[in-house]
């Protein structure tokens, strides 16, 4: 179906110096029938131009007895025809990008929690025709677990046009343990703790680890009755984080002399550049800095930045590479606490170790402690 083909009905006196040729031609033929002055082969539409000067050559003819492939289908297709097919993978891709109902599963279904479920979807604008990329699933269960309290496991799937929602009830024993329970987020010394509710299990001048349990939900009277309340608390501790970063220094550097910007073009997996632009042979960088994606076909467009440069024997800025290397380590430390209650950052203690061969600096290493103020709650 793929495969451009062409059967061909060859008549003429010299048929085995025909097919000697094609093959010295290695042109790619399968022989279906051969008679005395005539036979019938297969062959490939790229190979065609290759047996029709070969049968000029042999003084023979050749009639086109059947075309098979996907590029001759195409050909036969009309413009209409061929807009409606565009226009049916159009409603597709963009079907593909709704939701169209949701879908309950449990094993107890029970049909006053289904209802509760797409009630509180609606409320979260959560509907038909919503758009798949708007919906989180993650942070929909995690919603989903904290506002309905029936809810013991809840997970959320797209599925096509549907949103499957599967959920585990929780039982009604477990209900008393609805109230949330306070860990520690980041390990560290406890400075403050302001207990609220629930039962605190560490005071302040603790050491502790992060994932410790620190307030519990559970409460025992004096007179040994235990209830549950939700566990809330301040709770401040002195954090340590510790981040180091290294920079190998090179024989050479890269100065650069000048810079073009050009566009390109590809189709398929081939790259299209003009000729003007030589890069094979010279020290350039070749920097896509735009691209446009046409919409289905396979074809991008966009600009590169060429950028040619001369090597030069790397020269030393200590300085220079301490401040780039102090803040590699503040952006490595921004991330390593995204997501942490950081108040403040108390006290930051740098270290530089310098490698040196043959009295030449080799390699630099920054180390940075940071000593933080943090707020360590962490409600489950």
């Amino acid at each position: 179906m793929f495969a451009n083909q062409l059967i061909l009905k060859v008549e003429g006196e010299n048929l085995n110096k025909f097919l000697n040729m094609l093959v010295f031609n290695k042109v790619l033929l399968d022989i279906r029938e051969k008679g005395q002055n005539s036979l019938i082969i297969i062959v490939h539409l790229a190979d065609f131009k290759k047996v029709v000067n070969i049968a000029k050559r042999t003084k023979s003819r050749i009639h086109i007895l059947e075309k098979r492939g996907i590029y001759f289908l195409i050909r036969e297709i009309t413009t209409f025809k061929l807009i409606s097919i565009l226009f049916c993978i159009l409603l597709l891709f963009l079907f593909s990008l709704f939701i169209f109902d949701v879908k309950i599963k449990s094993q107890d279904s029970n049909r006053l929690i289904d209802d509760k479920i797409v009630q509180t979807l609606k409320n979260y604008n959560i509907k038909p025709f919503t758009l798949k990329v708007k919906v989180d699933q993650e942070k929909l269960s995690k919603k989903l677990l904290t506002d309905l309290e029936e809810l013991m496991w809840v997970k959320i799937k797209k599925e096509g046009g549907l949103l499957v929602v599967e959920y585990v009830k929780r039982e009604k024993g477990d209900l008393k343990n609805k109230w949330g329970k306070i860990f520690a987020k980041s390990s560290g010394v406890i400075q403050k703790l302001i207990l609220k509710s629930g039962n605190a299990l560490v005071k302040e001048g603790d050491t502790v680890i992060a994932g410790q349990l620190l307030i519990d939900n559970k409460v025992v009277t004096k007179d040994g009755n235990e209830y549950y309340e939700d566990a809330i608390a301040e709770i401040i501790a002195t954090t340590f984080y510790s981040v180091s970063r290294e920079f190998s220094l090179p024989a050479y550097q890269k100065v650069y002399t000048s810079q073009k910007k050009v566009p390109f073009i590809v189709i398929g997996k081939h790259e299209f550049i003009p000729k003007i632009v030589v890069t094979n042979n010279e020290n350039c960088d070749k920097i896509k800095i735009r691209e446009y994606k046409l919409f289905i076909v396979p074809i991008r467009v966009g600009i590169y930045e060429i950028k040619r440069y001369e090597l030069k024997k790397y020269i030393i800025n200590l300085e220079e590479i301490k401040r780039e290397l102090i803040k590699r380590c503040n952006d490595d430390f921004k991330k390593i606490t995204l997501g942490k209650k950081i108040q403040s950052i108390v006290k930051v203690k740098t270290y530089f170790k310098i490698k040196k061969v043959k009295n030449e600096v080799k390699e630099i290493k920054c180390i940075r402690d940071y000593e933080c103020l943090e707020d360590i709650t962490l409600k489950k």
